[in-house]
């Protein structure tokens, strides 16, 4: 009998790391080897030379990068920027504020694109204010559009990593510099800014992955206009017909991942310089107190900015949805209900929602209990198997998801030579792929649900003479599954709304949201695809409101009768200035 124990417990680990080979590193190697497979069959570097003697291999090249840091710029800037009001200041309606910065992260960014092409139609209310200016009418399918809805979109990421390293500067560092002379606004530079600029740098490069990583906005705006980035040049190339398509797409595959994979290595290096503040309780107290004028100042226009970048375009989108045909003047005679129902009455659509559910549902509880047994197994039992996973599944994350969608297609046709289990072309390729992509998210929100409980908890349990089980049914699961589903959302979410990898890998019969959506779009049936993107942003906006509800309602509670501390500081500053009285 313990024998059998010691060789199941020897073969555990084993199989633990087959299952990340099999899922995670063969098919990042199966794309590397079809990479340098040659039409003969020979293997070289031949695609590459290829690729980069071609003058549109150059141009996306040049085009991703100009995209990537211009649109890192702006989402740095302005994250950043609301990010300390927020964070410091004494303005008021920050929920709202925080709701409007996240709303890019919740909408999915073809929908924002949908939304920002429609204001800026050539017949758009925008435009016809400009042109009646005698102004130049605004051109979305540009590289600037591209640059800006990017911009846009990724804002909350430097947002949230920004705004989260902020509220844990400890204020003694503040009042240090302030004992030495420092004015506030002195002390906030020299201190808090260079506290946070690993934040700032990991939120940057966090944006800048993104703007490579996204598919849906340049393919919107870009593929009609002629303007390649490497994302839709990848996929102009994997749905071409050409004898060599496959491996060149491939190549072209190899040279973005090592973008990816070294601008990962970045941010995590830029984490790692923040990491000592990990385990610092995050302050919402108001640091910065400004006066009435500015205060309303900084509060409303942060606020009409945040309407003009995401509520205004969504509204115009809103508007089209109920046009009869595009380019139509918003008037009664034009307005018609025919959109939505087309929407819930097609046969093609009702199957799309349905296959985006599913996907949804099953990449989720796959995710939750995976993703929760691999995050135990790690803190709990220190298992190395579930670190090395851990690692596997990051590695999937972190490659866009055009790359490793290619991938699943070269590895999943025959993962083992003379094996075909036949999920390619059925909706079981997408459950794989979206698990795979996936998994790594729920590993590190299960990670931190977990490590809030006192593993002492356990240990007393355990003592009482109950078993494992006990342990989970009545010690861990009461205290972890709000965290875990909270977090879980935030892949339901994507899965359900996914474009990047079901462009590649959806076959004619499991259509989904975002496919249909996108295929409305190139296909001229801009009236359809703004109908459906509504019903989808109402949706996903309401579970997310219910989702972060208590959160929604209680950020604004730190500036509700509260006076700063450092408020009657300066008031011993403005009374004795020396040293003595600089402290606080």
């Amino acid at each position: 009998m313990e024998k059998t124990r010691k060789i199941g417990a020897a073969a555990i680990p084993v199989a633990v790391y087959l299952l990340a080979a099999l899922f995670f590193i063969l098919p990042l190697l199966r794309l590397f080897i079809m990479s340098l497979t040659l039409e003969d069959g020979t293997y070289g570097l031949g695609n590459f030379i290829q690729l980069l003697s071609e003058e549109r291999t150059h141009e996306a090249i040049i085009n991703t990068i100009i995209i990537a840091v211009s649109s890192t710029v702006i989402a740095a800037v302005i994250g950043s920027f609301i990010a300390f009001l927020t964070a410091y200041s004494n303005i008021k309606r920050k929920g709202i504020i925080e709701f409007l910065v996240m709303l890019p992260f919740i909408i999915p960014s073809y929908i924002i694109t949908l939304s920002w092409s429609s204001f800026l139609s050539t017949r758009g209310a925008f435009n016809g204010i400009i042109t009646a200016l005698g102004l130049p009418a605004v051109d979305i399918y540009t590289m600037g559009g591209i640059i800006l809805v990017l911009g846009f979109c990724n804002i909350p990421i430097v947002y949230v990593n920004v705004v989260h390293m902020l509220r844990k500067i400890p204020r003694d560092m503040e009042w240090a510099a302030r004992s030495c002379g420092y004015s506030q606004r002195q002390a906030m530079l020299k201190i808090n800014l260079r506290s946070a600029a690993p934040a700032i740098a990991a939120g940057s490069v966090l944006a800048f992955l993104s703007a490579i990583d996204n598919f849906s906005v340049p393919a919107f705006l870009g593929i009609s206009s002629g303007i390649p980035v490497l994302s839709t040049y990848i996929y102009e190339n994997a749905i071409g017909f050409g004898p060599n398509s496959f491996p060149l797409a491939a190549a072209l595959s190899m040279i973005l991942s090592v973008i990816a994979v070294a601008g990962t290595l970045l941010e995590g290096f830029f984490v790692s310089r923040g990491a000592s503040m990990d385990s610092i309780r995050e302050d919402y107290d108001v640091r910065v107190e400004f006066k009435e004028a500015k205060r309303k100042a900084f509060e409303w226009g942060t606020l009409c900015l945040l309407m003009i970048l995401n509520i205004i375009p969504m509204l115009s989108m809103l508007a089209s949805s109920f046009l009869k045909a595009y380019g139509l003047d918003f008037k009664p005679e034009n307005l018609t209900f025919k959109n939505f129902a087309f929407v819930f009455q097609n046969r093609g659509v009702v199957s799309a929602i349905t296959t985006s559910v599913t996907l949804a549902l099953v990449t989720t509880v796959v995710c939750i209990i995976a993703g929760t047994a691999i995050a135990y197994a790690k803190l709990r039992l220190k298992s190395r198997a579930a670190v090395i996973l851990e690692k596997c599944a990051s590695l999937t994350y972190a490659i866009p998801g055009i790359v490793l969608a290619l991938a699943m297609i070269f590895h999943w046709v025959e993962p083992v030579p003379g094996f075909r289990p036949g999920i390619y072309g059925t909706i079981n390729i997408l459950i794989v792929a979206y698990i795979t992509r996936y998994l790594v998210m729920q590993i590190k929100g299960s990670t931190t649900a977990l490590l809030t409980v006192d593993p002492a908890m356990e240990e007393a349990c355990a003592a009482s003479g109950r078993g494992f089980s006990a342990r989970w049914t009545k010690i861990l699961l009461p205290l972890i599954t709000g965290p875990i589903l909270s977090g879980a959302f935030m892949i339901f979410v994507p899965s359900l709304t996914e474009l990047t990898l079901s462009s590649i890998l959806a076959s004619a019969g499991t259509k989904t949201i975002g496919l249909t959506i996108f295929n409305y779009q190139q296909g001229g049936d801009y009236n359809l695809a703004a109908a459906m993107s509504v019903i989808i942003t109402i949706l996903v906006v309401g579970g997310y409101c219910i989702v972060n509800r208590k959160h929604l309602f209680s950020v604004n509670k730190e500036v509700k009768g509260y006076e700063p501390a450092y408020k009657k500081g300066d008031k011993k500053l403005r009374e004795d200035p020396s040293p003595e009285g600089n402290r606080p």
